[in-house]
């Protein structure tokens, strides 16, 4: 659902606005299980890696082909996850490579139900980082969760980089907070 963290509702499509805003295009590095190699996975919401339950590429991307099926070890969690398939990948956005948080965004949660992936809700109705994430971000604000997310990930040498990215902004109609897409 839409949800609303300081109305504590639930709202429709049509009280959300979507409006153009800067932000930022983080790249990350996942690292391979196996410690070979990595790939770089671009996001506009860093605070989402937490919940991730897979990276996907497009099925005809030669440069990941021979990944899709390996593993990555999620940065922070300690958490292997699986390298997928999926047509839905653009391989001409960001790297090509998708981070897939199911429970935290609505496409995310189609690919997840294709590829039968576990929905890990990282959030609580405050939204704020709860008991599923690593202890060090638990009860955090999701913009403080980003910036410590962001620090943690620079002190480990896991930025490739950081670009300036214009993007859509969901924000509620009644409280104009940024609605989060949230599992219920």
């Amino acid at each position: 659902v839409n949800w609303d963290p300081t109305l504590h509702t639930a709202i429709s499509d049509l009280e959300v606005i979507n409006e153009e805003e800067q932000g930022s295009l983080w790249y990350f590095r996942y690292p391979l299980a196996d410690k070979s190699n990595f790939l770089v996975v671009a996001t506009t919401r860093p605070e989402t890696m937490l919940g991730d339950t897979a990276v996907a590429v497009h099925p005809k991307d030669s440069r990941y082909a021979h990944l899709i099926g390996k593993k990555i070890t999620l940065p922070l969690t300690d958490r292997e996850i699986p390298i997928i398939a999926d047509s839905y990948v653009d391989p001409d956005f960001g790297t090509g490579c998708v981070k897939i948080t199911p429970a935290h965004d609505f496409n995310d949660y189609s690919l997840g139900i294709r590829h039968d992936l576990p929905m890990i809700n990282i959030l609580t109705k405050d939204a704020k980082l709860n008991e599923q994430v690593p202890l060090a971000y638990r009860g955090l604000d999701r913009f403080a969760a980003r910036d410590k997310i962001v620090t943690d990930l620079d002190a480990l040498g896991l930025i490739e980089k950081i670009e300036p990215h214009v993007l859509k902004v969901p924000r509620g109609d009644r409280s104009g907070v940024i609605i989060e897409p949230l599992l219920t």
